[in-house]
């Protein structure tokens, strides 16, 4: 199947233990003990809710059907064969150990039986830690009062205890793969090779196979996801399996004839998905150009590997991923896939594949010994391997129709897995003589009620400590736009933000900020009473207004710690949007102090803008790693591009700028550490060089007590004698505007910068970036190949980037395609969204649950 290792192994055996969607995850994992092996309380079996009927056509008779499903966490390649033997047998009862999940749509909203472990400490996050306990929790169910018994297993589900008039059809994705023949590859990753707790995951994990075996007794017929998997049951159980592929949603993707010059890769970034071989293949030929969709663990370890031919998008929702599987010239697969349900998504795009030739892609993938073949097969997971497959694929481009690859596809689609599975099921249970297959039916979401579905009704307190526009008040307005019938806005202060918000129809609270408007990042502050007296009215009337939301967003660090204190009172989950790298750089020692005060005492979840920002921020806190999600800050291309055709000439003169000059553009507040000194002393180095002379043009203004560096920057304009050359703007709302009319756009950050908004938007204006080299700033660009980079603070580096640009068309424009390319693929604003709204849902969701616990209690 295509299941991810996260989801298929044990706590103790993974690198991270989040049960979610894939979104990018920066901090190295912390191990996760064993659940003790300590004596247990009795455990009351679990009785069903209701009993179910069969579907049935006419004169059918009535049968009870259960389907038991090792864990609804969410939604992944077991969890789409679970949907369609619903869609199978729409009335029966479903059961799984656990249920944690937030969007209930494939399960048609129906209600689930869990077992004791759903209750047990910490279980939402580290259910897989439970691992001893699950044969005894499987065992729990009690399902005697059905007919028929389906187990959707990759884990423990198989092991339901039925009795001998009962039938049991287990659809295997795996014998528990960690616990077999891959056990030795698992302790190595998870670095479980020797040590106590070596010793003790290898006898939980020989008792698994003990019991694993014993229960396959129990089971009357094996279904298995394909002929790899069913070697492997009868290697472990000795029982042959009837091979039913898994369904593929063939009809969501359409062919595309004209292919582009990329390959492409999509997969959550964990090891045995090998997406660090073709990354470090693709470094090694500069000449084609790789795309990578995707993230998880690896993704600083893939990053590391990228040369500037290989673009790494990370998580990108599905409209994009269908997009560029249909204009990819290959697929490429390295995993060895019981499976691979992506291989055959990408050939129902026309898009051939090039795949490891082992496991399930030898079942999925014609290769060249077919008439028709859909793709070709390399022999080794090593980097050499995949290179050739590659220059062979290349070499004879025309053996591969589109067609053919869309043919191929359609023998794995979801009607002809319900067709078959629905026959093998009723050929093995006598109670199902006369049973058709019902019609299938589209679930529609409409039918969930809110307790089914807690997204359905999310209400979120957006909290922010400024009223001005700066690069955290825009991306939180992107948010803003997108979910404003379901949150509210607390503002600690006033200003353009509020009316931007107005704008959009958005209404904010401005609440007094008092003496907090004094406190500073570097250790600024006001008495300590007043402070006192104004961050504890700020607390109440945040708390005020949390009581009637789900959750509370913090979008700034001084709202943070109201935010904190707020959601106590309220008991309401806080979820902190870092912005920021909180280092001695950036933050006073008393603001780091609070910082991790907060972290201990009440933050519930942290999204980073940039790897750079969670790392700094876990090397502070020591926080949870599974708690900390990087989620790319996004910006809407629409205003850029309404600029597309309007005359360069034209929005310098409504900016009253030279028409006809070389200006290089700063778009920051006026700060030392936004570095515009080091614009203004590569001007003077740059001179001799640039004919005519460069104009330097700043937009923004000093907002936080910063007034003495915008004096001292106007001071040193004057000393030599630069005037005319140099051109203050201030703060500007059209934004889109005023770098449309740069030639080029500077990014001068002295110490790291957390993103980089700027660098994303002068992309989209069309115009070539420099930025320093430090922080996420890295993580966006790649010099050469989608902008400049230079050493930080260092004003002749600058300045001879930006004579190289301006003598150089061909880089400029190289540099502003590709450029585009990267801010409309990896930092658009759809992608931003509902990254950051996923996130709110599940801490929403979990903090409901503490919230009614605590009531009970």
């Amino acid at each position: 199947m295509n299941h991810d290792i996260a989801e298929e192994t044990p706590g103790w055996a993974t690198t991270s233990a989040r049960p979610q969607p894939p979104v990018p995850n920066v901090a190295p994992g912390r191990d996760v003990p064993l659940a003790p092996l300590a004596p247990v309380a009795p455990v009351a079996p679990v009785a069903p809710p209701r009993r179910a009927a069969a579907p049935g056509g006419h004169g059918a008779q009535t049968a009870r059907v259960a389907i038991v499903h090792d864990w609804l966490v969410t939604y992944a390649g077991a969890e789409r064969v679970l949907e369609q033997i619903i869609a199978c047998f729409p009335d029966a009862d479903l059961f799984s150990l656990v249920d944690f999940l937030e969007d209930r749509t494939f399960i048609r909203g129906k209600p689930v039986t869990t077992s004791f472990i759903q209750k047990l400490p910490k279980a939402k996050t580290h259910y897989r830690s439970y691992l001893p306990l699950m044969p005894l929790a499987i065992e729990q169910f009690d399902l005697s009062g059905y007919d028929v018994v389906i187990s959707s297993s990759h884990a423990v589900a198989k092991g339901v205890l039925t009795g001998p008039d009962q039938v049991h059809v287990s659809y295997v994705h795996s014998p528990i793969r960690y616990a077999w023949d891959l056990q030795h590859q698992y302790l190595n990753e998870s670095k479980l090779t020797r040590g106590p707790k070596s010793a003790l995951a290898r006898m939980v994990l020989h008792y698994i196979r003990n019991w694993d075996v014993r229960t396959s007794n129990s089971v009357d017929s094996f279904v298995s996801n394909s002929a790899f998997i069913a070697r492997r049951i009868k290697k472990v159980y000795q029982r042959d399996a009837d091979v039913i592929n898994p369904p593929v949603d063939v009809e969501a993707f359409s062919v595309q004839e004209q292919k582009e010059d990329f390959y492409l890769t999509a997969s959550r970034m964990v090891p045995y998905k090998k997406i660090d071989l073709i990354v470090e293949a693709f470094a090694k030929m500069p000449q084609r150009q790789l795309v990578v969709i995707g993230d998880g663990p690896d993704m600083q370890k893939i990053r590391a590997k990228a040369a500037p031919n290989v673009e790494i998008m990370g998580y990108q929702p599905f409209s994009v991923l269908r997009d560029r599987m249909r204009r990819a010239k290959a697929f490429v697969f390295a995993a060895e896939e019981d499976f691979g349900i992506s291989v055959v998504e990408a050939q129902a795009c026309g898009t051939p594949v090039i795949a490891y030739g082992k496991g399930g892609a030898l079942e999925t993938v014609r290769d060249l010994s077919d008439p028709r073949p859909t793709g070709l097969f390399f022999d080794e997971q090593a980097a050499g391997s995949i290179i050739a497959a590659v220059e062979n694929f290349a070499a004879q481009p025309d053996r591969f129709a589109p067609a053919d690859c869309r043919a191929n596809a359609e023998r794995f689609s979801a009607a002809l897995f319900r067709e078959r599975f629905f026959a093998h099921v009723r050929a093995q249970a006598p109670a199902l003589k006369g049973v058709t297959l019902p019609p299938y039916a589209p679930y529609d979401p409409a039918q969930k009620n809110a307790a089914a579905n807690p997204a359905a009704s999310l209400r979120v307190l957006a909290v922010d400590q400024s009223g001005v526009l700066g690069g955290a008040e825009l991306s939180l307005l992107e948010i803003v736009k997108t979910l404003r019938a379901r949150m509210d806005v607390v503002l600690f202060d006033d200003g353009p933000f509020r009316a931007a918000l107005d704008r959009a129809g958005v209404p904010a609270t401005v609440l007094d900020a008092g003496a907090t408007r004094d406190m500073r990042k570097q250790g600024g502050s006001p008495p300590l009473g007043r402070a006192l007296k104004s961050v504890g009215s700020l607390v109440r009337a945040t708390a005020a207004h949390a009581r009637h939301n789900d959750v509370i967003y913090a979008n700034t660090q001084r709202a943070m710690v109201v935010s904190v204190l707020a959601g106590k009172l309220a008991r309401k989950p806080v979820v902190w949007h870092l912005r920021d790298i909180v280092s001695a750089e950036h933050f006073g020692g008393r603001q780091r102090v609070v910082i991790k005060w907060c972290a201990r005492f009440g933050l519930a979840h942290v999204i980073a803008n940039s790897a750079a920002s969670a790392r700094a921020f876990v090397q502070l806190t020591n926080f949870a790693d599974d708690k900390v999600e990087v989620v790319f800050n996004g910006i809407a291309s629409a205003p850029f591009d309404a600029l597309r055709d309007t005359p360069r000439g034209s929005l310098r003169s409504q900016l009253n700028l030279p028409r006809d000059a070389f200006l290089v553009g700063s778009f920051s507040r006026l700060a030392r550490w936004k570095g515009q000194h080091v614009l203004l002393e590569a001007m003077l180095r740059g001179d001799a060089r640039l004919n005519p002379p460069m104009h330097a043009v700043l937009v923004g203004s000093a907002l936080f007590g910063e007034d003495a560096y915008e004096a001292e920057l106007r001071a040193f304009v004057a000393q030599h004698g630069l005037g005319e050359r140099v051109h203050f703007l201030g703060f500007q709302h059209d934004i889109a505007a005023c770098m449309c009319a740069m030639d080029v756009v500077a990014h001068t950050s002295i110490t790291p910068e957390p993103f980089g908004r700027v660098i994303v938007e002068g992309m989209l204006a069309g115009r070539p970036v420099v930025a320093a080299r430090a922080g996420g700033v890295t993580e966006i660009l790649q010099h050469g190949e989608n902008g400049m980079l230079c050493k930080p603070g260092d004003a002749r580096a600058l300045a001879d980037t930006l004579a190289a640009l301006r003598a150089d068309p061909a880089l400029r424009d190289r540099l502003v395609t590709r450029g585009y390319q990267t801010a409309t693929g990896t930092f658009g604003a759809a992608a931003y969204v509902a990254g950051v709204e996923r996130i709110l849902q599940r801490v929403a969701a979990g903090g409901q649950g503490q919230a009614a616990q605590a009531k009970v209690g």
